[in-house]
């Protein structure tokens, strides 16, 4: 039997979900602080994309809408982030990160619509262009699956690197932040703060404070952006014990996967979250 929404714990090795949503599927089922959630299969969309590229006519097979509407209400604490995981991302020589869809704040009033944009965005022409420049791709799009994953209200967000991306040391773990959501800092709309730490030692290397004109919050729909204060843009958006969890948890994943990590992480409340992880990528 085809299994076309599959829960984070019930995830296997053979299934059609993308390599972003196998990774943080396989951190969950470890036990890493891992947001609940679900995933609709690659195997659910060629029949129901039917080849369609324009959103308004497409319409969800009625066992599959069924199938999503109850493990959003058995599985899922709205609100929810509905993202993808193409099978073409995340790559050892692609990341493919910010060429698909991402949708945040979502409620069941626009799941199936959010579901749809996600699907729908693998005919975007940048992704193509990404795809065809980067695999040597043919016209035709590689399966979507789709990730709906409770999301974080978070304080402080961003993105860790398990070695530094710029300069290719390994024994160093590389931290870029922002109060509220990870949006600004995944898309380089503010400034963000610095860090530089040592894998060897708890050692912070290097700390630099980022502008942070600007941060990412929930609105009733969606996100909006915002001015931070004066306090916020004049202190660092995490604290030292924070960032010596971070490092700790990076190495943890780091070893777990087998791989080098570039790991998106939220702070709620004190409470460090994990929210992706991919491959650094060349």
């Amino acid at each position: 039997m085809v299994h076309r929404v599959i829960l984070f714990s019930e995830t296997k090795a053979e299934d059609a979900v993308g390599t972003k949503a196998k990774n943080i599927a396989l951190l969950f089922r470890a036990r890493f602080p891992v947001p609940q959630g679900f995933i609709i299969t690659a195997d659910a969309f060629k029949p129901a994309i039917r080849g369609e590229r324009d959103p308004d006519p497409f319409v969800f097979p009625e066992p599959l809408r069924l199938e999503i509407e109850e493990a959003f209400k058995q599985y899922v604490t709205p609100p929810v982030v509905v993202r993808s995981s193409c099978s073409a991302e995340d790559l050892e020589s692609a990341s493919f990160a910010g060429q698909y869809e991402s949708i945040l704040n979502v409620t069941s009033d626009d799941l199936l619509k959010s579901i749809k944009r996600c699907w729908l965005s693998v005919y975007k022409d940048h992704a193509q262009t990404y795809m065809t420049q980067r695999l040597n791709a043919a016209d035709e799009a590689p399966a979507m699956s789709v990730i709906v994953q409770e999301l974080i209200d978070a304080d402080a967000a961003g993105v860790v690197f398990s070695r530094n991306p710029i300069t290719g040391n390994e024994d160093e773990i590389m931290i870029n932040s922002n109060f509220g959501l990870g949006e600004t800092v995944v898309t380089g709309l503010a400034t963000p703060d610095f860090y530089v730490l040592s894998k060897r030692g708890n050692t912070v290397l290097r700390k630099e404070l980022g502008e942070k004109m600007c941060k990412a919050v929930l609105d009733r729909k969606g996100t909006r952006i915002v001015e931070t204060t004066l306090q916020e843009q004049s202190g660092y958006s995490l604290q030292d014990e924070q960032l010596h969890e971070l490092r700790g948890m990076t190495l943890a994943i780091e070893t777990f996967l087998g791989h080098p990590v570039d790991l998106e992480f939220a702070y709620r409340q004190g409470k460090l979250y994990i929210l992706q992880a991919r491959r650094i990528t060349a």
